[in-house]
């Protein structure tokens, strides 16, 4: 008996480039003729794990396809309802926005079209099939059900069903968002006293870490612990400050899930699917916040996105972005809590743009805070390219409304301190996830170093920064 032949590097290649619709445009995405990749499908289904058929006018692979996430089926189309490919480019933007609810004459200010023109367009779409509702209460018009818009993206059925999971769970937050009636919380600033800055980012729930050893170090499991540690440490070192405060401020800078497919191979680096790790991570942060609202009179929560939560698929939105699903959770839990519960009523939170920083109000709007992920900075402004962009940086807030920054943060290299230049300051926070191949690549030294800094606090005053912690594992058991 013949064995089960392995799945080469090459093959796997091609098993990526799935799903196609003919042989031929599966040789143009892999560089080869139609019959190679003819002959490769037969290679392929005698692989474990692997049965290409086509399927609904497409080459896939059937075999152990799961449902990515809760709630969504096997096939990009789970019924006979409308076919997006037959709107045109209004029609598609339309659907986009009743997905996630919209009001009528919103949407006729977005087509810079009368209301009478775009319930035009409403019935047209109802006549291809397309269910509308409209929810008086709300005002919202909205598209019933969870279909969503194909992307033009072919990075195999695990992603693309990862990224129709995003749309439709994104979709789901927005209308929900839409319904809800945020409380206005002002950030007050008191002559003498302080606000109190927590800075945390990198989590990477998702990840699993294995020492030298092959001892599990890191885990999805662990990220909960972690962040009550890091909120205790806070607290503490808030309390031996012994300054009067106004506002405390939570910064998250990004990569808090790590999403499914980020880089080759990582599919065995992960310990949860990516609903799981914006379950444990939304809820961690949402204890974290109601810990928060209970010490101060005010709490500011400042979200920024990553870059290991983006799905890189061709032709998704720029939004599609996994760490906006964990924070926009969180918005909606905050925002019901305030409205239905009387609770978190002193919070308040907002959600960066699909930019690489965020602004942050300090001291009442009396100080300027820059948030970045880190991905487009070094952690250091030695060289005159490195300080050529920290200059940029700074020249651009200070012909903004906001001004030059007084303080920023950032993370994504996972180490840990502050820039030396003649600017304001930059503080480099690094992450839970203890230092691997990743840190390796990116060229950092000492990054295995105990005890690890895994977050940064600090008092800041009306004229700035008063003092610098940072929060390091010397105290944390795992």
């Amino acid at each position: 008996m013949s064995e089960t032949p392995d799945l080469t590097q090459r093959l796997e290649e091609y098993l990526d480039a799935l799903p196609a619709e003919s042989y031929t445009e599966w040789g143009d995405k892999v560089g080869v003729a139609g019959t190679s990749a003819e002959s490769a499908k037969d290679r392929l289904n005698e692989c474990a794990g692997v049965d290409v058929q086509k399927v609904d006018g497409e080459w896939c692979n059937v075999a152990g396809d799961r449902d990515v996430q809760a709630g969504v089926g096997d096939g990009e189309d789970d019924d006979d309802g409308p076919d997006p490919d037959d709107l045109t480019g209004r029609e598609e933007y339309i659907v986009r926005e009743l997905q996630q609810g919209v009001e009528l004459d919103d949407l006729a200010d977005d087509l810079d079209e009368r209301e009478s023109v775009v319930r035009t367009h409403l019935d047209d779409l109802e006549d291809q099939g397309w269910r509308i509702c409209h929810d008086e209460d709300a005002g919202l018009f909205e598209i019933e059900g969870d279909h969503t818009l194909r992307s033009s993206e072919h990075k195999g059925t695990r992603t693309r069903k990862a990224n129709r999971w995003w749309e439709v769970r994104h979709n789901a937050l927005e209308r929900q968002w839409k319904r809800l009636d945020p409380a206005d919380v002002s950030l007050v600033a008191e002559p003498g006293n302080e606000d109190w800055v927590t800075h945390m980012t990198d989590l990477h729930a998702g990840d699993v870490v294995r020492d030298y050893a092959g001892e599990l170090v890191y885990e999805t499991e662990d990220i909960p612990t972690v962040v009550e540690y890091i909120t205790e440490q806070s607290l503490s070192l808030a309390s031996k400050h012994n300054a009067d405060y106004d506002t405390a401020h939570l910064l998250y800078g990004g990569d808090m899930v790590t999403n499914e497919a980020i880089y080759k191979g990582q599919f065995e680096d992960l310990d949860a699917w990516l609903d799981e790790q914006a379950d444990v991570i939304q809820q961690a942060l949402i204890e974290q916040i109601i810990t928060f609202s209970e010490h101060f009179d005010a709490v500011n929560v400042v979200c920024q996105i990553g870059n290991h939560g983006v799905n890189r698929a061709d032709g998704t939105s720029k939004h599609n972005n996994a760490d906006l699903l964990v924070y926009k959770a969180i918005r909606n839990f905050i925002h019901k809590s305030q409205e239905h519960w009387g609770r978190l009523d002193n919070v308040r939170m907002k959600i960066g743009e699909a930019r690489p920083y965020t602004p942050v109000e300090l001291r009442g709007g009396k100080l300027h805070g820059h948030l970045r992920h880190g991905q487009d900075r070094k952690p250091q402004a030695e060289t005159s390219a490195r300080l050529k962009e920290w200059l940029s940086t700074l020249l651009d807030t200070i012909n903004s409304s906001w001004g030059s920054f007084d303080v920023a943060w950032m993370g994504h290299h996972h180490v840990s301190g502050n820039i030396p230049w003649n600017g304001p300051p930059i503080i480099v926070s690094g992450s839970p996830k203890p230092g691997g191949d990743y840190v390796e690549k990116l060229g950092v030294k000492g990054a295995a170093t105990q005890p690890q800094e895994i977050a940064h606090c600090h008092g800041v005053s009306d004229e700035g920064i008063t003092s610098i912690w940072p929060i390091d594992t010397r105290h944390y058991e795992r």
